[in-house]
């Protein structure tokens, strides 16, 4: 029979605590200490039932190997105790499923299966699969270990336990002969099949004997366990922590705000309280304030805090005095004219277009929200949504070789998952959606208008829109340019040119299957026929920069294909519609006195919605009229939600060009822009300066997300500093084993 014996990793090896506070263990694992299984009025485990637990420890000495000491553990829990399992660096708590269930405790993982037998690992594996009943095409992890002693065993069982509650797959240097490059992650989100549950399988083998290499099998005892996940996860880490601080200080003057850096000054230097506590203190304080300006300090220690607080304090009354913004490398950020209050409603979320995801992104993310992951994989298939077999494939080549469609459906995915992020974790909601290209249709899909924006993802995958007519061999263009099947293949490419649109439209009845396709700041971006392009180039006086990607998005044969376009953006939309989010297209800003949202009237439907994106599609992208458009209706402070900080890049460009020219007194009018992401920077420190920014242009917004990681934080330095004997030793390089159930 299938074992099912419930695994919760516990914070410490002893839960023994002196304070006279809430016990750590109500904040790192509620559920457990709701349970009423243990008690810490003198013991953490003396309770009414305190004969149920046992306590059993493996180490190398003895008669207590691993593979002897789970069995004793399984036989005690049969007969219905509770036990403990650990060594002197890790704990396990052990139980019977059901008891879990009934005492709404989510486990971490589930024991299935204990095989053990002489005859080699492939058939004890097969023995324990069969006890487990469980296919081995479910089986997505893998590991084999030889020769280990009792406590690495423990430790393996324990670390793959880990990974399994925080939902992380840790990379082999090689797999499959590929080598792990220096810049990629060395761990990313465990993904799996839609709907298919999380499966490890590891195996012991020891040797007995002399070994042969004719007859390895003969000469070993093996050891096999099924795990499977369990209903819980590893609570998130701590966006902030010792090594990422971040401090608001908030005022309605400029003296206020001296006086709070001041405050603040002395606080940090008295050494009165630990510095984690300081910063709870200080985040719950702003929570509760409303004043007008508020500036964001971060720093990776003490001494560099106190170095921005003093630079921050020398340019604060510049800063005030010019109604400008200052921030430095670490993140700390001040800005004298907020954009994002509520009063201003200047808040704009950006898509950025195909193209801008990469391998690896998002590689840290999941372990700080693991309830929002855990989300994205009931609504819908997350591991498809992120194109995770291309964007986390151990050969760095395989990204940027993806096909259009499916860089299309990574990039709406990407900018889903941080728009959940945002909305859901920190209560963000913005004042107006645009997007860059396609990423008209991730606006859509993010913010909450279409229904089940999931089913887009095979239809791109396979519909010859993406994968023939506007790529690949390029049928639409074929069809404009009355070309037969017995003529030869397109040869398209696309550039990139430091050139003014006008320049570069002059010349297009010279070249004619060359196109404008995209206008942005400085740049413009052709694409047709490679040969023309680059004749075009050349009595242009220019030099491109080759995208070396086939895509007909955005030149007049993509208009070919506007009805099947049409066609395939209308989806059902949801029953409530958002009514406080103007949505602007980059569709029919021909008419300079035109800027009104698509929903201005107050009306959308699918046609209306699909229509925009067919229009956008096919034609001419402006995106510089785009964002005079957005300011026009008062868009101001505009945060990409997407991989990359590409948008951002070209929005400072046009506000800068604006600025030189001075020929337009709305567009030049104050703009700040603000990434959530940046390739080759570490994703949560980028999204914790995002939050800085947002911060101090006073979006409405919540830091609780920044205080319930600090309370963790803090409740287990307290259980480490009254067990300092163990205190060095509980932290996995994974992440902190609390217990977080699914909801």
């Amino acid at each position: 029979m299938p074992l099912r014996i419930a695994l919760l990793v516990l914070p410490s090896t002893e839960l023994s605590f002196n304070g006279s506070s809430t016990h750590p263990l109500e904040v790192l694992q509620p559920e457990l200490y709701r349970s009423g299984l243990l008690s810490f009025e003198t013991n953490p485990f003396e309770t009414a039932t305190s004969n149920l637990l046992k306590k059993i420890k493996v180490d190398d000495f003895g008669d207590t190997s691993f593979e002897k000491q789970l069995h004793a553990t399984v036989d005690a829990i049969e007969n219905g105790q509770v036990v403990q399992l650990s060594t002197e660096q890790h704990s396990l708590l052990m139980m019977p499923a059901l008891k879990a269930a009934q005492m709404r405790i989510h486990p971490h993982a589930l024991l299935c299966a204990m095989q053990k037998g002489e005859s080699g690992i492939e058939q004890t594996l097969a023995g324990a699969l069969n006890q487990a009943k469980r296919d081995p095409a479910t089986v997505s992890k893998l590991v084999t270990q030889d020769n280990l002693t009792s406590e690495q065993q423990f430790a393996a069982v324990y670390q793959l336990i880990t990974e399994l509650a925080s939902r992380t797959t840790v990379r082999d240097e090689m797999n499959a002969g590929v080598e792990l490059g220096p810049k990629q992650a060395k761990s990313h989100y465990w993904f799996t099949p839609n709907h298919q549950a999380r499966v490890a399988a590891i195996s012991f083998s020891t040797s007995l004997g002399n070994t042969s290499t004719s007859n390895l099998s003969s000469d070993q005892s093996c050891t096999s366990y099924i795990l499977a996940q369990g209903t819980g996860f590893i609570a998130p880490k701590s966006i902030v922590n010792h090594q990422r601080l971040q401090f608001v200080l908030s005022a309605d003057t400029q003296a206020g705000l001296l006086a709070a850096l001041d405050g603040l000054n002395t606080q940090l230097t008295s050494n009165s309280q630990d510095l984690l506590t300081v910063m709870r203190n200080n985040l719950v304080a702003f929570e509760k304030s409303s004043a007008i300006y508020a500036i964001t300090l971060q720093a990776s220690s003490l001494p560099a805090l106190l170095q921005e607080l003093n630079v921050m304090a020398g340019m604060l009354p510049k800063v005030m005095s010019e109604k400008g913004q200052f921030k430095t490398p670490a993140g700390s950020y001040f800005t004298a004219e907020p954009l994002g209050t509520k009063q201003s409603s200047g808040l704009a979320f950006v898509y950025p277009g195909v193209g801008t995801v990469y391998g690896d992104m998002f590689s840290e993310l999941h372990r700080y929200f693991p309830s929002l992951y855990s989300k994205l994989e009931r609504e819908g298939d997350l591991k498809s949504m992120l194109q995770a077999d291309a964007i986390y494939n151990v050969d760095a080549k395989i990204p940027p070789a993806m096909p259009l469609g499916d860089l299309a459906i990574a990039g709406v995915g990407s900018s889903y998952l941080l728009t959940q992020l945002l909305v859901n974790e920190f209560n963000i909601t913005p004042n107006f959606a645009l997007g860059y290209s396609m990423g008209e249709a991730s606006m859509w899909a993010s913010l909450g208008v279409w229904s089940n924006p999931h089913t887009l993802i095979e239809k791109t995958q396979h519909d010859p829109l993406f994968t023939r007519a506007i790529s690949g061999p390029l049928t639409a263009v074929r069809k404009a340019w009355q070309l037969s099947h017995t003529d030869a293949d397109i040869v398209w490419n696309s550039f990139v040119v430091r050139a003014e649109a006008e320049s570069i439209e002059a010349l297009l009845p010279e070249f004619p299957h060359a196109y404008l396709a995209i206008i942005q700041g400085d740049t413009c971006v052709i694409a047709g026929c490679e040969t023309q392009c680059r004749a075009l180039l050349t009595q242009l006086g220019k030099r491109g920069i080759a995208a070396n990607r086939v895509t007909a998005m955005h030149t007049a044969p993509a208009m070919e294909e506007h009805a099947n376009v049409v066609e395939f953006y209308t989806q059902p939309l949801q029953t409530a519609l958002p009514t406080e989010i103007k949505f602007i297209s980059a569709a029919n800003l021909t008419d300079v006195d035109s800027h009104q949202a698509v929903n201005e009237s107050g009306f959308l439907d699918s046609q209306l919605i699909a229509t925009s994106i067919a229009d956008t599609f096919c034609n001419t992208l402006n995106f510089t009229a785009l964002i005079h458009s957005a300011q026009k209706q008062g868009a101001k402070l505009f945060v990409e939600l997407g991989a990359d900080r590409q948008n951002c890049t070209l929005i400072d460009k046009i506000v800068k060009l604006d600025h030189a020219s001075e020929t337009n007194t709305s567009a030049t009018a104050s703009v700040c822009t603000v990434p959530v992401n940046a390739k080759g920077g570490e994703d949560i420190t980028t999204l914790l300066k995002a939050l800085g920014q947002l911060i101090s242009h006073r979006v409405p917004l919540s830091v609780q997300p920044l205080i319930d990681g600090l309370n963790r934080e803090i409740a287990l330095q307290q259980l480490h500093d009254a067990n300092p004997r163990v205190a060095s030793n509980t932290e996995t390089h994974m992440s902190k084993p609390l217990l977080q159930g699914e909801v």
